[in-house]
């Protein structure tokens, strides 16, 4: 998922796109052949249905894991390897992919939102990581006129670490995520007006996880983009793009 922001300058533009990819380069869990000069074992997929492997020398039948069940009147225990195969696709989406924060004016921030729904939650929970291509630079790119990624009115914030964000003369751009449906959003947005700036792979840094969790729920967050210049930020049109990575856990 992609989110193209679009920045105006002076006239002060901003434009951000957004990207969502789900589930890429998951790799597909397979048994295993063991085998000597004496013996071949050939292992099931962990999402096959357990059965029986015999050749002409052997026969192996693997022990059933499917969990087992203990009820008593005030308590039930389950116990054992849970395989939940769901029915119903996975699925992260956006309301919109593209912010636009229209026309800047200094020491006035602008902050715009954008609703990320989680549908159909795997068993064994996921995660949906970020990252921005490089900061709000300036088309056509002009040296030294990028507005910066926010460090936050103490200089605590980065890209994994959250700060308060309140003053006007704190300068940049940031994001939190705030829960609409379930408690997914990273932690440290836990305080009101706490930001973070997007990991920035244009230097070298991993995306970050903005939510994730477990169940079977849906589940609703809202991203708030927010965006401060100073009266020294050069008029232009500004973007870059934000990417989001959604991945199932195993």
């Amino acid at each position: 998922m992609i989110n193209d922001l679009r920045l105006k300058i002076g006239y002060w533009t901003i434009g951000l796109f957004v990207y969502l990819f789900i589930g890429l380069f998951l790799p597909r869990a397979a048994g295993q052949t063991m085998s000597n000069k004496d013996y071949i074992l050939k292992t099931q997929g962990f999402n096959a249905i357990l059965g029986t492997t015999e050749g002409a020398d052997y026969k192996v039948i693997p022990r059933d894991i499917s969990p087992v069940v203990s009820e008593r009147v005030n308590s039930k225990v389950r116990t054992g390897f849970e395989n939940i195969a769901s029915i119903l696709p996975f699925s992260v989406s956006l309301s919109s992919d593209t912010i636009d924060f229209g026309t800047l004016s200094p020491t006035n921030p602008i902050v715009r939102t954008v609703d990320l729904a989680v549908r159909n939650v795997p068993s064994y929970g996921y995660s949906v990581k970020a990252f921005e291509n490089h900061p709000l630079k300036m088309t056509p790119d002009k040296s030294g006129s990028n507005i910066t990624d926010v460090t936050c009115d103490n200089g605590e914030c980065s890209h994994e670490n959250a700060g308060e964000w309140t003053n006007t003369l704190t300068y940049g751009f940031g994001y939190r995520c705030d829960n609409v449906t379930g408690f997914d959003c990273n932690s440290s947005f836990s305080k009101s007006n706490f930001y973070k700036h997007f990991p920035d792979t244009s230097n070298s840094t991993s995306p970050q996880s903005v939510i994730s969790g477990i169940g079977s729920k849906n589940k609703d967050v809202r991203l708030s983009y927010k965006v401060n210049i100073s009266g020294n930020q050069a008029q232009g049109v500004y973007n870059n793009i934000i990417t989001y990575i959604a991945v199932p856990n195993f």
